[in-house]
C-alpha cells in the first residue's frame, strides 16, 4: 500500500488538513507565508507564479507521530519518516560545512527513528548562484553534502537520493526529506550523464543526487520521486530560450518515466509536478506545453525560483504512482 498520496489544494482550504490524524506533510509557499512550529507544516519563501495561493498535501495512509530530534522536526507515517531542518547561516563563505552538518543532523534523526534509507531530499538557500571566495554556492553546497554522503553512505554511488535545490528568498539552509526502511532503486537518464559523474568544469565536487528514485510499496504499487530536472542533455545546458528549454526538460522528464517503467513493469501516471522557473513568467504558456507531453489531468504548481545553474530559466520534479494492473 502507497503510504501517503500528495496533492494540491487552495491554501485557503489548509486549516481542514491540519486536524487530520494521517497528515504526513502540509507544504505552504509564499514570502509572507509565516513560519510554523507543527513538524508537518513546512513552509518554502518562494511566490508562486500567476498570484494563486496552493499548498501542497502529503495525506498519510496511517496515523501519523510527531516530534523533534537535535531540531530536526519530523512526522512519521510508519512506513515513511517526512523531516525537515533549518539552519541559519554565519556566514554566506561557511554554506559547505553548514550543509555537512545539517546532513549529518538529518541522518542522525532518521537512524533515530529506525528509518535508514533516504529517497528524496529537497534543498532550499538564498543567493545560490553568488560567488563568495571564489567558489558559488551551490557549488559549495554540493561540496558538503557530498562530504556528508561519504560520511554515512558505504555505497554512495547506488543510494543517491532524488534531490532538488533551489535558490529561496527566505534566509538560511532549509532542508526537507522523505526516508524509507528499505532502499529504493536508483533511476538515471541515458539522455544525460549522471549527475555524480559530472566532470570537474561545474565545480570540485559533482552532485550528489540520482536523477529519480523508484520505490515499491510491497509487490502492486509504485511511487516515482523524480528530482528537480533541467534542460541539459550529457552535461550541458541546453537553449537560451525558456520555452526551447522547457521542451527539453519534458524529454528529460519522459526518459525518466521511461526508465522507471522498464524496472517497475507497471503502469507509472504523474502525480504532480513543481515547476521552478527562474524569471516571472506567465505560467499559462507552461501549463499549455506540458499538458501537451502529459496530459491536462496532471496537477501542476508554478514557482518563481533560482535554479542551480545560472543559464537555467526551467526545473521541473515531481511524483509519479503506479500499480499493476
Amino acid at each position: 500500500m502507497i503510504p501517503f498520496t500528495a496533492f494540491y489544494c487552495d491554501d485557503a482550504q489548509t486549516s481542514q488538513w491540519l486536524d487530520h490524524e494521517c497528515l504526513l506533510a502540509l507544504i505552504r509557499f509564499g514570502e509572507r507565508t509565516p513560519a510554523a512550529t507543527d513538524p508537518r507544516v513546512n513552509r518554502i519563501a518562494l511566490p508562486e507564479l500567476g498570484g494563486t495561493a496552493t499548498t501542497e498535501v502529503w495525506l498519510g495512509a496511517r496515523p501519523v507521530q510527531t516530534g523533534i530530534v537535535d531540531g530536526v522536526r519530523y512526522a512519521d507515517g510508519g512506513e515513511i519518516l517526512f523531516l525537515q531542518l533549518t539552519m541559519d547561516e554565519e556566514a554566506p563563505a561557511a554554506l559547505s560545512p553548514l550543509t555537512a552538518t545539517a546532513y549529518r543532523r538529518l541522518f542522525a534523526a532518521a537512524r533515530a527513528r529506525d528509518y535508514r534509507y533516504f529517497l528524496r531530499i529537497w534543498n532550499y538557500f538564498p543567493d545560490i548562484n553568488r560567488e563568495y571566495d571564489g567558489l558559488e554556492r551551490y557549488r559549495a553546497f554540493c561540496v558538503g553534502r557530498h562530504s556528508a554522503f561519504l560520511a554515512e553512505l558505504a555505497d554512495l554511488e547506488t543510494r543517491l537520493p532524488a534531490a532538488s535545490a533551489v535558490g529561496a528568498r527566505g534566509p538560511g539552509l532549509r532542508l526537507c526529506a522523505l526516508a524509507g526502511r528499505e532502499a529504493g532503486i536508483q533511476i538515471e537518464n541515458p539522455r544525460q550523464v549522471s549527475a555524480f559523474r559530472y566532470p570537474r568544469q561545474y565545480g570540485p565536487q559533482s552532485p550528489s543526487f540520482s536523477r529519480a528514485v523508484l520505490r515499491s510499496w510491497g509487490e502492486r504499487d509504485f511511487q516515482l520521486y523524480i528530482s528537480g530536472t533541467a534542460s541539459v542533455v550529457g552535461h550541458a545546458s541546453q537553449h537560451p530560450e525558456p520555452m526551447t528549454q522547457l521542451d527539453e526538460t519534458l524529454a528529460n522528464l519522459e526518459a525518466v518515466l521511461d526508465q522507471a517503467r522498464q524496472r517497475a513493469r507497471v503502469p507509472l501516471e504523474l502525480a504532480l509536478l513543481r515547476v521552478y522557473s527562474r524569471l516571472d513568467l506567465d505560467p499559462a504558456p507552461l501549463r499549455q506545453r506540458i499538458a501537451r507531453t502529459f496530459g491536462a489531468h496532471v496537477p501542476l504548481l508554478f514557482l518563481h525560483a533560482d535554479i542551480c545553474r545560472r543559464e537555467l530559466l526551467v526545473e521541473i520534479e515531481g511524483l509519479a504512482v503506479g500499480a499493476a494492473l
